[in-house]
């Protein structure tokens, strides 16, 4: 996480009002001690978005974001911490710092304006008599000079030394061009990693240029297809998303993911400007953690061979377990998103996405079509795979719905199906129980709650004292450094609340009272949420020595408490579960 000086970011919250930030994105309105009105994160007729000024926090009841006002940028704008703290800073007209990291922080800024210096140069040469082959292909690709110049695109000469002798003549030294990625070494020297190529700028959300994409422009086998930016002090593949910097600004409730830079452009220039691309197939959790702080759902829209398809199933498995909802979009005739809306327009390619499939219906439609259902062995190997699909699902109701289609298509009864489905889901149950009693007995690593369905306690009683313990110092800092003299985050039965916990008091140990508003910068944004939840409970506090020795008594209490069977604790966890299934 990069860091601030603490004094200026102490000076920036308490400049920036949240209910003036707030205001500038949504219509409050007064009652009692809180402001109210329709909340930006969801959509809604009645106001279950709430600000509370005297803590500087916000929660909505609605869909469970909450925090304070860096949070809120950082919700509102689709924006990472340090991005958050530079927007909110600006719009406080405050000076953004140098950052606390020195000399790295430096150098990071002065390799972005090197590959800043290098997009300009290839976006010159497409412009020059150099780049009438790069020219003549995006023509071809049917993309506009407006959206060339959009997206920054380029074009790198087929010279060894076209781009390094340029940097050069800038100031730039081979060894800050080998960490940027854009040379090679060799034993005759640096040699230019993008020859001949159609160049893609990579951008984030602040307008820097990370790392480069070069695609050949002939299809005569002259080198990979593309070649991309390693990753550098400034790039991170797996942080990154292609076209992110315009599609976090979509009010679109969707986002679409596409596999490639041309997909992505294409779409873009017909209208659909909430699009984002992977960059390859290379999806990653990180991706899916920013893209459910952007847009409700996701619609992946990757190529439909064998790669594609491969990579669609693997973002299906990592969008679910960071639960985000998904679509399936499988573009007809084979073709990707951009030869598709090139050869049909904008408005076909709407009427597609609208068809994208839920990703069960898409997943059982592609076990079926691997197997032949006119021979039992099909019917069976079909039965097999959906079993398996649907033993996943935790809605009852969507269980039978899915069922009963699986019981049409095979000839065999709902019911048969419902039971094949429970079966498997008992087995990997079973499966799980077994693995964790070996690997691992300690309980806690036992009862760790599921992300993907929010926040479960393991030991609800516990998990309300600690979050009373939570609130009280958040209501009376001053208490923090005598709390973690008496409670360690070890005495939590909840992760979750222990990182909170962890954070006050790591406040306290630098001898400073914490500042809930200042958390963002070591917590992250679903524990912010979760301490937003907590705060937007308003409890009633006194905040003397001797509720505060209370509420630690009944959290340490469980240090001398007999300890609780962890497979008893798990059996009883897995059965809650399936209850509230």
């Amino acid at each position: 996480m990069p860091r601030f000086d603490e004094s200026f970011l102490e000076e920036l919250t308490a400049r920036a009002d949240i209910v003036d930030v707030v205001s500038r994105y949504v219509s409050l309105n007064r009652k009692g001690e809180r402001y109210w009105g329709l909340c930006p994160f969801h959509g809604e007729k009645t106001p279950s978005f709430s600000v509370v000024p005297d803590k500087q926090f916000y929660y909505c009841f609605g869909c469970g974001r909450g925090g304070g006002v860096i949070n809120f940028i950082m919700d509102a704008e689709r924006l990472e911490f340090a991005d958050a703290v530079a927007h909110l800073a600006s719009l406080c007209n405050m000076e953004l710092p140098e950052r606390g990291d020195g000399g790295a922080a430096d150098f990071k800024k002065r390799l972005c304006a090197m590959n800043a210096e290098a997009a300009r140069f290839f976006h010159a040469n497409l412009k020059s008599p150099a780049g009438a082959a790069a020219v003549a292909y995006l023509q071809k690709r049917r993309l506009s000079p407006a959206t060339v110049t959009r997206f920054g695109l380029g074009y790198a000469l087929p010279g060894w030394n076209t781009l390094s002798d340029h940097l050069r003549r800038l100031g730039y030294t081979n060894a800050e061009m080998l960490e940027g990625g854009l040379v090679r070494k060799s034993e005759r020297g640096v040699y230019d990693v993008f020859r001949d190529r159609l160049m893609f700028p990579i951008i984030d959300a602040r307008g820097n240029v990370l790392a480069f994409g070069g695609r050949v422009l002939t299809g005569d086998g002259n080198g990979q297809k593309y070649i991309n930016t390693n990753n550098t002090p400034v790039y991170s593949k797996k942080n990154t998303l292609y076209a992110y910097n315009i599609a976090r600004k979509t009010a679109e409730k969707q986002m679409i993911l596409v596999e490639g830079y041309m997909d992505a452009v294409s779409l873009h220039q017909a209208g659909f400007t909430n699009t984002v691309a992977s960059l390859g197939t290379a999806l990653t959790a990180e991706h899916a953690k920013l893209l459910s702080r952007t847009v409700r759902e996701v619609v992946i829209a990757y190529d439909t061979d064998k790669a594609g398809t491969a990579a669609t199933e693997r973002a299906i498995g990592i969008f679910s377990e960071n639960g985000v909802s998904m679509k399936i979009l499988r573009v007809p005739g084979g073709k990707d998103p951009d030869e598709f809306v090139r050869l049909n327009g904008a408005e076909e390619f709407r009427k597609v996405l609208a068809g994208a499939e839920q990703q069960m219906d898409y997943r059982l439609r592609t076990a079926k079509s691997g197997a032949d259902l006119s021979t039992e062995e099909g019917r069976i190997a079909y039965l097999k795979a959906a079993g398996k699909l649907l033993s996943e699902l935790s809605s009852r109701i969507e269980l039978e719905v899915y069922a009963g289609r699986v019981a049409e298509e095979t000839g065999v009864s709902r019911d048969t199906v419902m039971a094949e489905a429970d079966r498997l889901r008992r087995a990997a149950f079973s499966r799980e129980r077994k693995k964790e009693h070996t690997e691992d007995l300690n309980p806690e690593r036992l009862v760790q709650p599921r992300r993907d369905s929010g926040v479960r306690y393991a030991d609800p009683a516990a998990a309300r004292g600690e979050e009373e313990l939570i609130s009280l110092l958040c209501t009376r800092p001053s208490l923090t450094a005598e709390a973690a003299r008496r409670v360690t985050a070890g005495d939590f039965t909840s992760p979750e609340l222990g990182r909170i916990y962890g954070a006050l008091t790591a406040e306290a140990a630098a001898g400073k009272e914490p500042d809930v508003n200042l958390l963002s910068a070591s917590l992250a944004p679903e524990d912010m949420r979760l301490l937003g939840k907590i705060l937007a409970a308003d409890r009633p506090h006194r905040g003397t020595e001797r509720e505060l020795a209370d509420v630690c008594g009944r959290v340490a209490r469980r240090r001398t408490e007999p300890d609780v069977d962890p497979l008893l604790a798990l059996r009883d966890r897995k059965r809650e579960q399936q209850t509230e299934r």
